[in-house]
């Protein structure tokens, strides 16, 4: 028997927000259409917009980043705290859910990174850029020597880091530390 997953928002009202792949422009799955995001109705647009008011942090980040008037940021936010297409919705019984991890291209090299995108929990525990580096590494076939090189640590400093990272996010092989990244968004299926 086949698992089939529909998308929030395609048969029911919840709303899937996502990042179109060409321009990075947020895009919503409602109603069994996508539409751009400000085609949604007027009240989840006020949902994300009280979402950012809430968070100066953010606010001030895009700011600073050159997103002056009211709908640049609106877009920006929605695009770095929504954009992965996946199976949970963002807007679910009218409230707007937690934020999600983001393959955007500028991880790891963006100002706003953690801010404006939020940091990724996965079981509750934040985790960082360097240990989202780590789980990327350890889904490769390289020996753990080659990735503790790769992130120009010695072996005994990984051998530290990759128990914490195990205990943080509870899981005892590599095959589970894959299982628990793809399903945060951290790993992508290849498309071949």
């Amino acid at each position: 028997m086949t698992n089939i997953q529909i998308p929030p928002g395609l048969l029911d009202e919840n709303i899937e927000l996502f990042s179109e792949s060409v321009n990075h422009l947020p895009m919503a799955l409602h109603n069994g259409s996508v539409k751009p995001l400000f085609c949604l109705p007027a009240v989840f647009i006020q949902l994300i917009e009280n979402d950012l008011s809430n968070n100066s942090a953010a606010e001030l980040a895009l700011e600073l980043a050159g997103f002056k008037n009211r709908e640049q940021k609106i877009l920006k936010y929605t695009t770095c705290r929504f954009g992965a297409f996946d199976n949970t919705p963002d807007i679910k019984d009218g409230k707007l859910l937690a934020s999600e991890y983001f393959e955007c291209g500028h991880r790891g090299k963006c100002t706003m990174e953690g801010i404006v995108c939020s940091s990724i929990k996965i079981k509750g525990r934040v985790i960082s850029p360097f240990e989202i580096s780590m789980i990327k590494l350890l889904a490769t076939e390289d020996t753990l020597p080659v990735i503790a090189e790769k992130l120009c640590i010695s072996m005994n400093n990984f051998e530290t880091k990759k128990k914490i990272l195990f205990e943080k996010l509870e899981v005892f092989s590599r095959a589970r530390l894959v299982a628990v990244a793809f399903d945060s968004q951290i790993l992508q299926p290849c498309s071949s």
